[in-house]
C-alpha cells in the first residue's frame, strides 16, 4: 500500500499587510525514507553547538520569536543546516503564487486558490492516483486554505483517498521543508521585482548569488 503524505503551508496574509500570498505544497512518498537526512541534521546542529529547535523560515531571517535573542551568526547558521537537510531531503514540491492586489475580495482569491489546486492535481492526475491514500498535514491556521484544499482533493480525487490531519509545523521536519521552499519563492519574488530587502542581501547575496545558490538547486525538486 502506497501513501503519499501532502504538506502545505502558507506565507502572507489575508489582510492589508502584505503585496503576496503563497501556498506551498510539500509531497513525500513514504516508501522513500528520510530519517537518516533527519539525524544527520539534528546531529548537525548539535555539533555546532545549537539547540535542535523547529526552523521557522522568516523569524530566522529577522531574529523574531524563538531566534530573537540568537546573534546573527548564530541565526545564520540554523538557516544553513537546514538549507542543507531541505536540498538532500526525498520530496517534492509545488508553489502557488498570488499578487493580493488584483483580488477585490478575500473569497475570490480562495475560489482562484481552489481552481488552480484543482488545475494542477489534474496535471498530474496519474503521480496522485499512484497511491492508495494521501493524507494531508496542515495546521488550519488559516481557513480559506483549509477549504480550498479540501476541495481540491475531493473533487479530483476520490472523497475517501484522503486522510486529513491536523499537525503542528514543530512535529514535522517536511512541514518545516514546507515554510522553506515558500520562503524562497517569496523571496524569489522580491529579487524579480526588484523588492528585495537588505535583510535578504545579508543572507543570499546579490539576485544572481540567490539564483545559483539557493533557488536553482530549491527548484529542483518541483513536482
Amino acid at each position: 500500500m502506497r501513501e503519499l503524505f501532502i504538506f502545505v503551508d502558507e506565507s502572507g496574509d489575508i489582510g492589508g499587510c502584505s503585496a503576496f500570498y503563497l501556498v506551498a505544497l510539500v509531497f513525500h512518498d513514504q516508501d522513500k525514507n528520510f530519517s537518516e537526512g533527519v539525524e544527520k541534521y539534528v546531529h548537525s546542529l548539535s555539533d555546532s553547538g545549537l539547540d535542535a529547535i523547529p526552523f521557522h523560515f522568516a523569524p530566522v531571517m529577522r531574529g523574531h520569536d524563538q531566534y530573537e535573542a540568537m546573534t546573527l551568526d548564530a541565526r545564520k547558521s540554523y538557516f544553513s543546516h537546514f538549507r542543507i537537510f531541505a536540498e538532500r531531503a526525498p520530496y517534492h514540491y509545488h508553489v502557488l503564487f498570488y499578487e493580493k492586489s488584483q483580488f477585490p475580495s478575500v473569497y475570490k482569491l480562495a475560489e482562484r486558490i481552489e481552481r488552480d489546486l484543482e488545475g494542477f492535481i489534474n496535471s498530474k492526475l496519474g503521480f496522485f492516483q499512484s497511491f492508495d491514500h494521501v493524507i494531508i498535514y496542515y495546521d488550519n491556521g488559516q481557513p480559506i486554505v483549509k477549504h480550498a484544499v479540501h476541495q481540491a482533493i475531493r473533487n479530483c480525487l476520490s472523497k475517501h483517498a484522503a486522510i486529513y490531519r491536523n499537525a503542528r509545523p514543530s512535529d514535522y521536519h517536511l512541514f518545516q521543508a514546507a515554510d522553506y521552499v515558500c520562503g524562497i519563492e517569496l523571496a524569489a519574488l522580491r529579487y524579480e521585482r526588484h523588492a528585495d530587502n537588505p535583510t535578504d542581501r545579508r543572507y543570499f547575496g546579490d539576485k544572481r548569488s540567490f539564483t545559483r545558490n539557493y533557488l536553482r538547486r530549491t527548484r529542483e525538486k518541483l513536482l
